[in-house]
C-alpha cells in the first residue's frame, strides 16, 4: 500500500504526457475507477450495499500548476467523486510563495493535513489499497480548508524532514451519516515529518472551533441526540448528567496522529495512530489504528492490513447516553496491485468489516470486495 513513495509519485505525475501545456500550464491528472459490493446491507463502508455501484471510491481529478515567476506559482486541483454524482470542485486553489529553496508559505485552498498519505488522499496510484481504510482515512468535506499554511525543509546529516503550520476556517455544509448541517469550523495544527532511506515518520497536532446548526427540535441525528440530552436532564432520566456538555456551540476538538512507514521499493510497512479528543459530549472520543504490509514481486504487490477503532466513552451520566452512539469497529484488508504499464495499475482487494457496537447496539459483519484502476496522466 506504500510502495510508491511521495517523491517517486510526484515524478511519475510530473513526468506523465500533460495534455495541456498553453502558456507555460502544466496539467496533469488521476482517476480511480471503481467497482464494489458487499456481502451484507447491515454493514456500512463507503456507502457500499449488496448491489454492485461504481460510483463509490470512484474519483477523476485534474491539477493545473503555473510558474508566475521565480518565487510565485498557483495551483488548482478540480476533483469529480462519484460518491457526490460526479460535480466538480475545487480540492485545491491556492498561490505559493518562495521565500527560498526551502520555506514556503500557501495561501487559498488547501488539503487539511490530518493523515501520512493526505496530500495524495485521492491519488490512488500513490498506494496499493483501491481506497484506504475510512476507518482512520476518513474522506469528508472538512479534508480541505480555506486558509494559509507555511512549510520548512530541513536536512540533519542523514535525515531530511519538514515542519508545517496552518490555519484556517470552513464554513459550509457539513455531511454526517445522511444528514447535512451547517457548520463553521476554525482550525490550525502543526506537522513534523521525516525521512532517512527506507524509513519515514511523522506526528500531528490539530485544534479545531466547530459550531454546528443544531435544533433540538429537528429530525436530523445531532438534533435528536441533543434533545435526548435536554430531556435526560430535565426528567432526570440519567442522575447528573448537564445537558449543556452536548452543546456543538464554539466547542474545542483535537486530532493527534503519529505514523511510521518502512519502504524499500520490495518490502514495506505501515503503523498509523489517532486520536480525536471533543470537548463535547456529543461527539465520542475515539481512537484508530492500522497496521499493514506489502510485498512486490515483480510488477505485483500483495498487501495485508488491519485497522480498528474505538470509542472513548466518559465515566459518570455523560457516559450513559454516549453509549448509545458507541462504536467499536474492524476491518482486515487483503488485496493484490498489478502494475501493467506506466502510471496503470489494477487492484483488487475483500475486506472483511466487523461492527462490534454500531450506535450502542451489536453490530453485523460483511465482506466488501473492490476492484479498479489507478491511473495518474
Amino acid at each position: 500500500m506504500f510502495r510508491t513513495k511521495k517523491a517517486l509519485l510526484a515524478l511519475a505525475i510530473a513526468g506523465s504526457t500533460s495534455w495541456a501545456q498553453a502558456s507555460d500550464i502544466q496539467v496533469n491528472g488521476f482517476i480511480n475507477a471503481t467497482l464494489g459490493v458487499s456481502s451484507n446491507d447491515e454493514v456500512s463502508v463507503d456507502g457500499y450495499d449488496e448491489g454492485m455501484s461504481s460510483a463509490n471510491n470512484s474519483v477523476v481529478g485534474l491539477q493545473f500548476f503555473k510558474q508566475v515567476n521565480d518565487s510565485t506559482s498557483a495551483t488548482v486541483q478540480l476533483v469529480a467523486r462519484g460518491q457526490s454524482g460526479f460535480n466538480t470542485e475545487a480540492a485545491w486553489a491556492y498561490v505559493t510563495y518562495s521565500f527560498d529553496e526551502n520555506t514556503d508559505v500557501r495561501v487559498g485552498r488547501l488539503r487539511t493535513p490530518l493523515y501520512h498519505y493526505s496530500d495524495f488522499l485521492e491519488v490512488g496510484y500513490a498506494y496499493n489499497w483501491v481506497t484506504p481504510s475510512s476507518i482512520i482515512y476518513t474522506q469528508s468535506d472538512l479534508s480541505s480548508f480555506n486558509g494559509a499554511d507555511i512549510t520548512r525543509r530541513f536536512t540533519l546529516n542523514s535525515v531530511d524532514g519538514f515542519a508545517q503550520a496552518y490555519t484556517g476556517r470552513y464554513v459550509d455544509v457539513l455531511t454526517a451519516g445522511e444528514d447535512n448541517y451547517a457548520a463553521d469550523m476554525s482550525n490550525s495544527g502543526l506537522v513534523v515529518g521525516v525521512n532517512s532511506g527506507d524509513f519515514s515518520g511523522r506526528i500531528g497536532f490539530h485544534k479545531a472551533t466547530l459550531t454546528l446548526d443544531i435544533d433540538p427540535a429537528g429530525t436530523r441525528a445531532f438534533d435528536q441526540y441533543v434533545a435526548g440530552a435536554m430531556a435526560a436532564e430535565s426528567f432526570n432520566l440519567i442522575p447528573g448528567l448537564n445537558a449543556s456538555d452536548f452543546e456543538i456551540n464554539d466547542s474545542n476538538i483535537g486530532y493527534y496522529q503519529t505514523s511510521f512507514v518502512y519502504d524499500n521499493g520490495t518490502t514495506s510497512f505501515i503503523a498509523e495512530y489517532t486520536y480525536l479528543d471533543s470537548e463535547s459530549a456529543a461527539i465520542n472520543n475515539n481512537s484508530a489504528y492500522m497496521i499493514g504490509g506489502a510485498q512486490r514481486f515483480g510488477a505485483t504487490t500483495v498487501h495485508l492490513t488491519y485497522a480498528a477503532k474505538e470509542d472513548d466513552i466518559d465515566d459518570g451520566a455523560n457516559g450513559i447516553l454516549q453509549a448509545n452512539a458507541e462504536m467499536i469497529e474492524n476491518s482486515i484488508i487483503l488485496g493484490a496491485r498489478y502494475d501493467y504499464d506506466a502510471g496503470s495499475a489494477f487492484k483488487l482487494e475483500a475486506e472483511r468489516h466487523e461492527e462490534e457496537l454500531n450506535a450502542g447496539q451489536e453490530g453485523s459483519v460483511g465482506i466488501i470486495y473492490r476492484a479498479g484502476f489507478s491511473l495518474v496522466f
